[in-house]
């Protein structure tokens, strides 16, 4: 693979970029070599072997699908157009991926990829892989990170990409104080508070996308303390990024709130401690903005799946992009503290990308990430 660059440098990056990962996923019409297999869970395996294989499996877990949608095939395109399973399997790895539960599902996530490589090795019409190499986007990322450091003997090298790394735990926190501190610089958009989120809120969303682009360009001053205060990435050449970064946040409280709290047994998003601080008038802020108590199982759970030890055992790359308005860049930062307080850092690769987006990779940015750690983990 490392010398092979089928790809053009095409930019993977868009207005709603992380509105169309999270919203969609329209599954890839598959190879001739891939075959769909149902399992015990009610989701379905695609495992893909080409004639000339290499031994080696590739798994790749999607990323965050709103749970309002209904559950399909994952969307195996890459930027440039080209599929994943072609892709792979023109350089000898066999493919590996499945459906789980929209939403919040790091554990339901690992658990198929789990049975889709047990399906893999069970099908005699091949040898079981000598290695497993995974891949993950986004929240996908986060089950990659959860397969790699708790199942080192059976996963032998991963990457994440734009992956919450620094901890399921963090991005609950941001998502949801951007959301609070929101709501004191922009009140009356929203009918409901932080976690008060009814299930059918998402039907209002492109009434809240109008408010809130409405608001946001009658008041720059707010709008600027909101970012000095969250810390919300944007792209100072771009300034309707943004509108962008605040849409992302919200997305994800509209249209996730209600699935989060379903599969975490309560609500894991708390604020009462919390000291804002960067705004014009901190105390008026930490006054007035809304305060909100988390529930103790709900934040175990997020902490189960997935808040990462940085334990390493295995090649591990990471390719962010370093003003993601979705996943901030700081989990990186996290990341990185982590791996080197376990003394694993060896055996991590993280790979910034200099642009404004969620995911906003090329292929050619993306296969040379996984080239990097094929080359570590094959070796």
């Amino acid at each position: 693979m490392c010398n092979k660059t089928p790809f053009k440098h095409t930019r993977w990056i868009g207005a709603f970029a992380l509105l169309t990962v999270a919203y969609t996923n329209t599954a890839t019409a598959l190879p001739a070599e891939c075959v769909t297999t149902p399992t015990a869970r009610g989701n379905d395996a695609i495992t893909c072997t080409p004639a000339q294989w290499n031994g080696v499996l590739v798994t790749y877990t999607h990323g965050y699908v709103a749970p309002q949608l209904p559950v399909t095939g994952p969307d195996l395109t890459l930027p440039n157009g080209a599929d994943m399973p072609s892709v792979f399997m023109s350089y000898g790895f066999a493919f590996a991926t499945t459906s789980f539960k929209n939403g919040y599902a790091v554990e339901q996530g690992a658990a198929a990829i789990n049975d889709a490589v047990d399906i893999f090795n069970a099908d005699t019409a091949h040898p079981p892989a000598a290695k497993v190499l995974a891949i993950g986007l986004s929240l996908g990322a986060s089950v990659t990170t959860m397969l790699v450091e708790k199942q080192p003997k059976r996963y032998h090298g991963g990457l994440a990409l734009c992956g919450p790394v620094g901890g399921m735990p963090y991005e609950v926190k941001y998502l949801g104080d951007f959301r609070a501190v929101f709501d004191y610089y922009f009140p009356g958009i929203f009918p409901f508070g932080v976690v008060d989120v009814p299930a059918d809120a998402f039907l209002g969303w492109d009434g809240y996308v109008a408010a809130t682009v409405s608001a946001m360009s009658a008041n720059p001053a707010a709008v600027g303390q909101l970012f000095a205060v969250t810390g919300g990435a944007y792209d100072p050449n771009y300034p309707q990024t943004f509108a962008q970064t605040a849409l992302a946040g919200l997305f994800f409280d509209i249209f996730g709130m209600h699935d989060i709290i379903a599969t975490a047994g309560g609500n894991p998003y708390g604020n009462l401690r919390t000291q804002y601080s960067g705004s014009a008038d901190d105390v008026a802020l930490n006054l007035g903005v809304e305060r909100v108590r988390s529930d103790h199982k709900a934040r175990h759970y997020v902490r189960k799946y997935y808040e990462p030890e940085g334990e390493l055992k295995r090649p591990f790359v990471t390719l962010h992009n370093t003003q993601d308005p979705a996943v901030p860049y700081r989990h990186e930062v996290i990341y990185a503290l982590k791996a080197a307080k376990e003394g694993a850092s060896q055996w991590l690769t993280q790979i910034p990308v200099e642009r404004y987006g969620h995911c906003a990779f090329t292929s050619e940015e993306i296969l040379s990430a996984f080239n990097v750690l094929a080359q570590q983990a094959l070796q």
